[in-house]
């Protein structure tokens, strides 16, 4: 159809979907928001599914992979060690990733 409507155009830039499809690729198919509990915290959602899955890839980041049980791992030596510096309940800490 887009051939047919633009000829002149390359074919590099004719859409391959239709209106509908688009939406439904994109808007329809892609919502994946969830509701989470309110009652427990991320930290309890992330144990939770170490005891469900640990093996299971929880984070991509380029070539590199990490388990829920190793991130769990990490996320408790984090946790010691902001206790170790005296952080606690109600105490703001500052973090910077990519």
């Amino acid at each position: 159809t887009g051939i047919v409507r633009q000829p002149e155009r390359r074919i590099g830039e004719l859409p391959l979907l239709t209106p509908e499809e688009y939406h439904q690729i994109v808007h329809d198919w892609n919502r994946t928001e969830a509701r989470h509990p309110s009652e427990r915290g991320v930290h309890q959602l992330i144990e939770e599914q170490v005891a469900r899955t640990p093996e299971a890839v929880a984070l991509v980041f380029g070539e590199q992979e990490m388990s829920y049980r190793e991130l769990n791992r990490r996320a408790n030596r984090l946790a010691y060690r902001l206790i170790e510096l005296g952080v606690g309940p109600d105490v703001l800490v500052g973090i910077a990733v990519e």
